[in-house]
């Protein structure tokens, strides 16, 4: 059966956990915009679900977050989409990235989520533990309880953590760190990532991604 966000959303919408998160964030400025939280969930097609690439908190810039793990709105690149971008170059170098907005990965199946959906202007990990790790969680368990096969992207021990209580026995896994400048260069940067994900989506006769951005 077909996963439906509307549907998974409404059922946790009624939950205490959910409507606790709701009244906090109710009396706090945060980004990016309502309309856009659920920006990577909303309009996906769940049953070309290829990849979860997991990040931690929108960009707390205003202008910058859109709902798009990683992705930005701005046109100065943030210092871990730039890694990114470098680490796609060493084996995709004619990839054109158009600009920040990652939202073409969307549309061929990588979902690109962050666990924390909500921040407040310049204070980045401050909407941490209000709820929507749990949001998060509860998606993912029922993706993975759905679709076999998912190809999880684990940037950084925080991941790691994350996806602790996520059974991934018939999904497949790729760990590096995460790409930020503290870390990318623990094993990020010369990780092939993105090569190693579409490696195993032609293993599975699914279509490689193409990383350019428009």
């Amino acid at each position: 059966m077909k996963f439906n966000f509307q549907d998974f959303l409404l059922k946790e919408q009624q939950k205490p956990y959910y409507q606790l998160l709701m009244l906090k964030l109710s009396s706090t400025e945060y980004l990016p915009s309502k309309e856009n939280w659920f920006f990577a969930l909303e309009d996906f097609d769940f049953d070309n679900l290829n990849v979860v690439i997991l990040g931690q908190d929108p960009y707390h810039t205003k202008g910058v977050a859109h709902g798009l793990a990683f992705s930005s709105l701005a046109t100065n690149t943030p210092p871990s989409l730039r890694n990114i971008f470098d680490c796609i170059k060493k084996d995709y170098p004619k990839t054109v990235f158009a600009s920040n907005n990652l939202t073409n990965w969307k549309n061929q199946g990588v979902l690109l989520l962050n666990p924390i959906l909500t921040v407040s202007p310049s204070k980045p990990l401050s909407h941490k533990n209000l709820g929507w790790e749990t949001f998060s969680l509860n998606l993912l368990k029922t993706l993975v309880n759905q679709y076999s096969n998912i190809i999880f992207v684990i940037l950084g021990k925080n991941s790691l953590d994350f996806l602790s209580s996520i059974d991934l026995k018939n999904q497949i896994t790729l760990k590096t760190s995460h790409p930020s400048p503290f870390s990318a260069h623990l094993g990020f940067n010369d990780s092939h990532i993105f090569k190693k994900i579409n490696q195993y989506l032609i293993k599975l006769n699914k279509k490689p991604i193409d990383w350019s951005t428009k």
